[in-house]
């Protein structure tokens, strides 16, 4: 990729990922965002869902930007072709993403945890999966605020971790790589298991059609394609121990850990768009219907569809009658 290395193929791989995350979150913040009327409690007017995605974007931005700036001194290029300051504020820059990106994993499945567990307080025996749901989101805080505490100190003094130069030891750097393995097993495990677990609690609605049951399931299966990135951003990991021009070889691991990142915010906020994108082509297909024959005709078959998709949206919007019975 001549001089700048693969700075900009990770730039334009995070920032359209980045992109296309605003523009989910600008539709589920005008369509999803509230706590609908007797329904489940949130926080100030907000569902507890929106609220963690709020901050999940929050840290992924900064995440996005302060990786941006590590590019901008020259991560992805040839360590040869970097001064000694470009260096260090490379590998700072670095460092600061990936910390944030690591916390920034346990908040965004934190947000896929609390839809899901809206969605599941309407089905029977749900106290059982609440707790399995809030056990997968304590063990991914616990396991990732721990992994950056040892980031932080496997270095002594921390300087060090970020600057080659300064006098000390950096005795604990086996043990953060074997803790990045194991937090990016569990995280994968832990994405592809919220992926499927919606069909635990769809299977229990039994007023549901099965067709729909079927398309729900595949809808909120997303979530696997994070679990993926997951294990390739692990397979990363051990790759850059493997070379010494780490400001080249780390971009690659660097694309994964945004893209994991994006990955969760993406195919979390999907399912929870469904009720807008059902709306969107009912419009659709009215306008269609309406130019292409009578107003009765149309009127009657926008009647059929609305009968047809109120239940199916009531999943999604936390209504759901015929669960609990």
């Amino acid at each position: 990729m001549g001089t700048y290395g693969r700075g900009p193929l990770l730039l334009g791989v995070t920032w359209a990922e980045t992109a296309l995350t605003l523009v989910l979150f600008a539709l589920r913040a005008r369509t999803a965002s509230f706590c609908p009327p007797e329904s489940l409690p949130g926080i100030c007017g907000l569902r507890w869902d929106f609220v963690w995605v709020v901050l999940a974007l929050t840290l992924a931005l900064a995440a996005q930007c302060t990786m941006t700036v590590s590019v901008r001194y020259g991560l992805g290029m040839h360590q040869d072709q970097l001064s000694s300051y470009e260096l260090i504020q490379t590998n700072f820059w670095s460092w600061i993403s990936q910390v944030l990106a690591i916390l920034d994993f346990a908040v965004a499945r934190c947000a896929v945890i609390a839809f899901l567990l809206a969605l599941q307080a309407r089905t029977p025996r749900h106290r059982r999966g609440k707790w399995v749901l809030l056990l997968v989101g304590a063990v991914q805080l616990g396991i990732n605020v721990a992994e950056i505490g040892i980031i932080f100190h496997q270095c002594d003094p921390p300087q060090k971790l970020w600057d080659t130069a300064v006098p000390g030891k950096c005795d604990w750097i086996e043990i953060c790589l074997h803790i990045g393995y194991f937090q990016g097993a569990v995280g994968a495990a832990a994405d592809i298991f919220l992926a499927f677990y919606p069909i635990y609690i769809i299977g229990r609605l039994q007023q549901m059609r099965r067709s729909l049951k079927v398309g729900l399931c595949l809808l909120m299966s997303g979530g696997t394609i994070a679990g993926i990135a997951g294990i390739n951003k692990t397979v990363a990991i051990a790759n850059i121990t493997e070379t010494a021009d780490q400001t080249y070889a780390i971009a690659q691991l660097n694309i994964w850990v945004l893209t994991e990142m994006w990955f969760i915010l993406i195919f979390g906020s999907i399912p929870v768009l469904r009720p807008f994108f059902v709306r969107f082509s009912q419009s659709i297909k009215g306008y269609s219907s309406s130019r292409s024959g009578p107003r009765r005709t149309w009127a009657s078959s926008e009647g059929r569809i609305g009968r047809r998709t109120d239940s199916q949206e009531e999943f999604l919007e936390l209504d759901v009658q015929g669960g609990s019975k």
